[in-house]
């Protein structure tokens, strides 16, 4: 059975997307007869509020990514407690864990790594080529789309042009990007696609999980 690893962003997982997490649980449950899932849940804002105060108080970065990983396995919980009761759903303190699975549900795992990064390594750890980054946004652009209505929208990108993109992006602990500097590394090495979606849409979420023509952004080796 094909194995599907999915990048949720914490923007999608927290307790104010109640009726939206009931259905994305309900989609993923729908295809759990067609696909295993490795789902790596991520901080979003919350993650970055709690890492912004410890900042001020004068904690370093490797304390700041302790208090994100913490937060992105409080949001994997939330998410598992949506499939409660469906058999072969567990949640996960590392990635190390995974075995004989249906859902697998995670967080972060060691600082310095985002939960895309996770996901990436997922990926390479079960020799799967294909990642689904699901966040607010559309895809890439060429430029923040909240800020610039004449953004653009990648269909497709490489490894190469998404590293100029994202080369003078912040590295310290909490970055709100679609993807960092790391997990473009990952996928380059092992060439391995990650295709970037709006997670709200579940019609467009169930496409890119079935190989089917989406919306979004492709990014692979050209």
């Amino acid at each position: 059975m094909k194995n599907i690893i999915i990048s949720m962003g914490g923007s999608l997982v927290n307790i104010h997307n109640k009726e939206y997490l009931e259905n994305f649980s309900k989609m993923i449950s729908s295809l759990m007869k067609d696909y295993h899932f490795v789902i790596v849940v991520g901080g979003g804002k919350i993650a970055r509020d709690y890492i912004s105060i410890a900042r001020e108080n004068g904690e370093n970065e490797f304390f700041l990514d302790k208090i994100g990983i913490e937060i992105t396995r409080v949001n994997a919980l939330l998410l598992k407690s949506f499939f409660a009761g469906i058999d072969g759903v567990k949640f996960l303190n590392s990635i190390d864990e995974i075995d004989n699975f249906n859902v697998a549900i995670t967080g972060g795992t060691h600082p310095g790594h985002t939960t895309d990064a996770v996901a990436l390594l997922t990926a390479e750890m079960l020799n799967s080529k294909k990642v689904i980054n699901a966040t607010t946004v559309d895809g890439i652009y060429d430029r923040d789309p909240k800020k610039y209505k004449d953004a653009k929208l990648f269909e497709n990108i490489s490894y190469t042009d998404l590293l100029t993109i994202f080369m003078k992006n912040l590295s310290s602990a909490g970055p709100n990007q679609v993807l960092d500097f790391l997990s473009i590394k990952i996928a380059e090495r092992s060439n391995i696609e990650i295709d970037v979606i709006n997670g709200l849409d579940i019609e467009n979420f169930k496409k890119a999980i079935r190989g089917e023509k989406f919306k979004g952004t492709v990014v692979k080796e050209k």
